[in-house]
């Protein structure tokens, strides 16, 4: 090695230095970028020089950069997406479940349950008066409250089933907008690490994207030997290489892959996207969490129409008239939504057909209103052919049952919030950027770059000594 070579080891050192403080500026100025992976200089020495038959062995010749290299522990990843994509699923339900109770809007004077009520005490004031009109006014009028009621909760859950509907497209079209970003990051990785780069600011991108997608549906990530990654959702490839397939809805408002088949959630759904479509699921074995308030609310609403209708066409108006319906049929395509007050019980002699009575001009007769005010007290509500409830209890039942789950709605998204939480504050304990720790790198790598360029300006004396004085002494 010559006498300049001490001036080779202190470029090396200079250079090595001021790249790990530019690294460590970068990783103070994105210190609050989200999806940032701090960065090191991995630092190692250079090839050393050994002098044939110097006994001294070999001598050091500096040091180099060797990568720029990401801190991120893939594990931590793994868990956060597995645990994120319960919290999408759970969020989404507790979201719907609040506009359910808010639809319902029990318990107050303005809810079914009371309307039920005060219609059956419109009865039992029709048994008690029955030749008054305005008892039969006030009933008439209960009875048009509680069908304008029932219409009023069906349309307000197809509205929901609508918007639910139009969230789902939504969020489709960010999967496959996701999509398409990664598979662009995947390009521009395997492009950059190609050149011997480590393309750790793309990869960061990258992660943060799948963390987003891990959060609407389930992923399965696989990275090939290129830095290119595979993902994969419940049996179907999503991406792959260049290639996307795009998932989209059709006429019936399912989703479908490119190949025609429907997407299936598992068994247990995860992930924004398997939570819209497990409420609006339609499956009469298996009703989705929409579908099953609305049967119920149909069953309801059936129950009560069949009941009254049935006594009070064998009871007689005011005028005589029999056989009259006091609710029109029930639409077995709209159920509860199709409840309406007979039209003839609204004409300007309504109020005389309805059948209070059980015999013909008996005017003071109300034990027919008696009897359909004490429809209330019957297990007048059957499932399978079997009476089980009072209208009461079954309303008050499916009410409860609402309440319980979201209750549970609420408690698994507290829960999964803290778990998530804690996952995601493990990974920036590993990845993240802490300021007090870099100030300390900068001041050290700063100290380091003085030093290296202290040894340059020391080896240029000893260069200016040599050869401007050597020879000279003694003239």
């Amino acid at each position: 090695m010559g006498t300049f070579f001490g001036i080779e080891i202190g470029r090396r050192g200079i250079s090595t230095q001021q790249l790990s403080l530019e690294t460590t500026g970068h990783n103070i100025a994105n210190a609050n970028t989200d999806g940032y992976s701090r960065q090191r200089v991995i630092l190692t020495t250079t090839s050393p020089y050994s002098y044939p038959g110097m006994g001294a062995g070999q001598q050091g010749t500096g040091v180099k950069a060797q990568e720029i290299r990401r801190i991120r522990e893939q594990f931590l990843d793994y868990q956060y997406r597995n645990e994120v994509k319960a919290l999408g699923r759970w969020q989404i339900r507790q979201d719907i479940l609040e506009k359910l109770e808010a639809i319902f809007n029990e318990p107050t004077d303005e809810g079914l349950s009371q309307l039920m009520n005060r219609f059956f005490d419109a009865w039992q004031n029709v048994a008690r008066y029955p030749d008054s009109e305005g008892a039969r006014s006030a009933l008439r009028q209960e009875g048009m409250a509680l069908a304008d009621a029932f219409r009023h909760l069906t349309d307000q859950i197809n509205d929901l089933k609508a918007d639910i509907g139009s969230s789902i497209e939504a969020k489709i079209d960010e999967i496959n907008s996701l999509a398409r970003q990664i598979r662009d990051l995947n390009s521009q990785i395997v492009k950059a690490e190609a050149g011997n780069m480590a393309a750790n600011d793309l990869r960061d991108r990258r992660d943060l994207l799948l963390d987003q997608l891990a959060e609407i549906v389930p992923v399965q990530v696989e990275e090939d030997r290129f830095g290119a990654v595979t993902i994969v959702v419940r049996d179907h490839t999503l991406l792959t290489g260049q290639k996307i397939n795009s998932l989209s809805t059709n006429a019936n408002g399912e989703v479908t892959w490119p190949d025609g088949e429907n997407y299936r959630p598992g068994h247990q759904p995860y992930g924004v996207l398997e939570g819209l479509l497990e409420a609006v699921r339609e499956d009469n074995s298996n009703p989705g969490l929409i579908q099953s308030y609305q049967q119920r609310l149909d069953i309801l609403a059936r129950a009560i129409v069949d009941k009254v209708n049935a006594l009070h066409q064998e009871g007689v108006g005011l005028d005589n008239s029999t056989g009259v319906s006091f609710f029109d049929e029930l639409n077995s395509e709209d159920g509860a939504g199709s409840v309406k007050v007979n039209d003839e019980l609204l004409g300007i002699d309504g109020l005389g057909k309805i059948a209070a009575a059980t015999k013909k001009d008996a005017p003071g007769d109300g034990s027919n209103a008696l009897s359909i005010a004490q429809l209330r007290h019957e297990l007048a509500v059957k499932i399978n052919d079997q009476p089980t409830a009072t209208f009461g209890d079954f309303y008050n039942a499916l009410v409860a049952e609402l309440g319980v789950q979201g209750q549970e709605a609420e408690r698994m998204v507290d829960n999964q919030t803290v778990l998530v939480g804690e996952i995601d504050n493990r990974r920036l304990s590993v990845s993240g950027v802490n300021l007090d720790e870099e100030m300390v790198n900068m001041i050290r790598f700063q100290q380091a770059y003085n030093a290296s360029a202290r040894l340059i300006s020391a080896i240029d004396e000893m260069l200016e000594v040599l050869i401007s004085r050597t020879g000279l002494v003694g003239r």
